[in-house]
């Protein structure tokens, strides 16, 4: 069959298994953030391209080479596909009027982002984001906070390998000495460094460190470490985060390259990773948008988990929330059996079974194979002579062996035979 069309490069259909997965860890999701008191947000797809532009930075990957233009303009202004939430979120909280609220506030979201990028391993064009994040608090708690729910969940999912990478990238004080030593010491290798790194050099050199390319990563090793050159300020800051990732236990490493790949990040960051993969999982930092997007404060502290990442770690790990098969198939002789048997399938819902059927097929062979094709342990099959005698036969799909039950003692009888 010649299909005309095909979905776009580096994103994908969610059927079958990624469906009942995507659905499943939603759920999870959705429960965890709100027992741990985050309000839910959702924000537009599609967003001005000013609220990435004013917080991301002009340099970044995402902007020069990442974005999805809409195209043509309204109004006068140019929209995109939203890229990463954080800024959006911003966005919203202003727009929203949450400054008027107690703060601060505790949001959390679950949806699609867009970045134009070489589709691979790990790394897909459209991808879903699980993102928490914490607006308007200086407290270093809200660093820890956030760091320490990500990893309670992949705990809660049965995921333990993982470690968490830190660094601080102090604030624009603390930046100014670092950043003259760090184009020092990378001016020795200007013309040995890829060329994005050459470019970035001269106009963003802290994007350096996040270079993903084989060849330059032996430079990073003796490049200046950031935390020696942190304000007092930052400094008692950031002490206080590893204090609390030390007191609650929280398996971490100092990584003093580690920049992440937005402008907007400063003082800690962090990305977890699973042992035997080269992506993270997780990642985030501090951060104020305020002044960008509202002339205003908001130190606000983020993160952000993909879910596409997330599944691959799963499958590796042999980790499955497949939801459990159904055990038992209501199969149904001819059309005139098919209201009882409909009454049946009701009952058994009713009573916390989750029955499968075809109310579609009216030939009973037919509906046995589609019942073996589903893998199902039982089938209850109600015939003419069943339906007289206010019984129904229970069927053993693998052993072929079956047994009469009586529709009033149905219930209890099969939560003996299932259990």
């Amino acid at each position: 069959m010649k299909i005309k069309s095909q979905r776009p490069r580096g994103m994908k259909d969610i059927v079958f298994d990624d469906a009942e997965f995507l659905l499943k860890i939603r759920d999870l999701i959705t429960d965890f953030s709100i027992l741990n008191n985050f309000k839910y947000i959702e924000t537009p797809l599609i967003e001005n391209v000013k609220t990435f532009t004013l917080s991301l930075g002009e340099t970044t990957d995402v902007i020069s080479k990442e974005m999805f233009y809409l195209k043509g303009k309204e109004r006068g202004e140019q929209y995109v596909l939203r890229p990463e939430g954080t800024a959006a979120v911003v966005r919203a909280y202003f727009e929203n009027g949450m400054i008027s609220l107690p703060q601060p506030i505790s949001l959390f979201y679950f949806g699609k982002m867009y970045r134009k990028e070489r589709p691979q391993h790990g790394r897909l064009r459209e991808h879903t984001q699980w993102g928490l994040e914490i607006l308007n608090s200086e407290d270093p708690f809200a660093d820890f906070l956030i760091i320490y729910l990500f990893c309670q969940f992949l705990k809660k999912i049965k995921i333990q390998n993982f470690i968490v990478k830190l660094n601080s990238l102090g604030c624009s004080k603390c930046r100014k000495k670092y950043l003259k030593d760090l184009i020092r010491y990378y001016r020795a290798y200007q013309k040995k460094l890829c060329s994005d790194c050459q470019k970035r050099l001269k106009l963003n050199p802290l994007r350096i460190l996040d270079c993903k390319q084989e060849s330059d990563q032996k430079y990073k090793e003796l490049a200046p470490n950031i935390l020696d050159y942190l304000c007092k300020f930052c400094k008692i800051h950031f002490q206080k985060v590893l204090e609390l990732m030390d007191y609650f236990k929280v398996n971490y490493e100092l990584d003093k390259t580690l920049v992440r790949g937005f402008d907007y990040y400063l003082r800690t960051v962090f990305e977890i990773f699973i042992d035997g993969q080269n992506f993270a999982l997780a990642s985030g930092g501090r951060y104020d948008l305020g002044e960008v997007i509202s002339n205003t404060a908001l130190p606000s502290v983020g993160g952000a988990l993909g879910i596409e990442r997330l599944k691959l770690v799963l499958d590796e790990l042999k980790i499955s929330f497949k939801p459990q098969l159904t055990k038992i198939f209501v199969a149904f002789a001819g059309e005139e059996t098919r209201p009882k048997a409909f009454e049946i399938y009701e009952e058994l819902q009713a009573n916390g079974f989750k029955p499968q059927a075809n109310f579609f097929k009216i030939s009973l062979a037919n509906q046995l194979e589609y019942a073996n094709k589903l893998g199902l342990k039982y089938s209850l099959i109600l015939g003419f002579q069943e339906l007289s005698r206010e019984a129904v036969i229970l069927k053993d799909m693998e052993y072929g062996t079956q047994e009469v039950l009586k529709l009033k003692n149905l219930i209890k009888d099969l939560r003996k035979i299932t259990k």
